[in-house]
């Protein structure tokens, strides 16, 4: 298919008994980049991803790169790698041998088996067994078999909630390479670094429905999420430069205590901070970061929705 439109839903409900997960829920997806399915607790976001899958019968219609994922479930699932929050492997199998386990299942020829070991990195951890590996290689693991059969669309469901810092860096560089080679990247998560660094576009859910699509840069204005940074200056001298310079990179609020400066920043105005300290020759011996709160955000957007 060529469209622009790779994941089209229309009118999808999801009912339980009473109580209506998805209600409703129609949105478009276009083709390529990476697209943030964010919402509060409940909004509806795990029951919408199951639907994708096909794992969830519903009402209305769900088509992926153009196929029904109701009439034709096996051409449309052919369109779809899924990357769950908590990797689904066996640990006694070695990498190696889950790939082929799972490419086998698929028909994929051992050459893609290799290419994908080298993307993900894992080509020196081929034989050691899956459970040997830390979470970041096995969430690795994972993406190698979500992209065994090529897919144009990846699911990914809290893709970096269990790693830390330095492995969500990695993986996020994963995606934005997947990204160059022209996937379109659907994820849910509640980590704002996840929007913040790789995240194009967003989709917030409430309630079952779609209350906004957004760019991330839109949203976070809408939102008025905001940071807040507290660097250390031990030089009192240097206090008028100091506040100047976090002034012109846009902070908000200043506040001076003793050596330590607190303010509201925008998020993605945390290096030009410390940037432009520097260019005042402000000597910083520490800094620490509190980031906004999304699910909290959320509240403000969806007041009007009941909450």
């Amino acid at each position: 298919m060529s469209t622009n439109i790779i994941v089209d839903a229309i009118d999808v409900t999801k009912q339980y008994g009473d109580f209506k997960a998805l209600e409703g829920l129609s949105l478009q997806v276009e083709r390529g980049g990476v697209w943030a399915l964010l919402g509060p607790n409940g909004a509806g976001k795990t029951t919408f991803l199951k639907c994708l899958l096909g794992l969830k019968q519903f009402t209305g219609q769900i088509k992926i790169d153009g196929y029904d994922i109701q009439k034709d479930p096996k051409k449309a699932k052919h369109q779809i790698g899924y990357v769950p929050q908590h990797p689904t492997l066996y640990n006694d199998m070695t990498v190696q041998e889950s790939l082929r386990y799972f490419g086998d299942m698929r028909d994929v020829k051992r050459s893609r088996l290799r290419e994908l070991l080298e993307f993900v990195g894992l080509e020196l951890w081929a034989r050691q067994p899956v459970g040997a590996l830390s979470g970041g290689m096995q969430q690795r693991l994972m993406l190698a078999v979500a992209l065994l059969s090529d897919p144009p669309v990846l699911l990914l469901d809290e893709p970096t909630a269990n790693l830390d810092v330095n492995r969500q860096v990695e993986f996020r560089n994963l995606i934005s390479l997947l990204v160059k080679e022209g996937k379109t990247v659907v994820l849910t998560t509640h980590l704002l670094g996840d929007v913040d660094h790789i995240a194009e576009k967003i989709m917030l859910l409430n309630k079952g429905k779609l209350v906004v699509k957004s760019s991330v840069a839109d949203l976070f204005k809408q939102l008025d999420l905001t940071s807040q940074m507290f660097v250390e200056i031990p030089d009192t001298s240097k206090e008028q430069d100091a506040i100047s310079a976090l002034e012109k990179a846009g902070a908000n609020d200043i506040e001076v205590k003793g050596s330590w400066y607190e303010m509201r920043i925008d998020p993605s105005k945390k290096v030009s901070i410390l940037n432009n300290l520097r260019a005042k020759d402000c000597e910083i011996t520490d800094f620490k970061i509190e980031e906004p709160n999304l699910e909290d955000a959320f509240k403000k957007i969806t007041a009007g929705e009941g909450n």
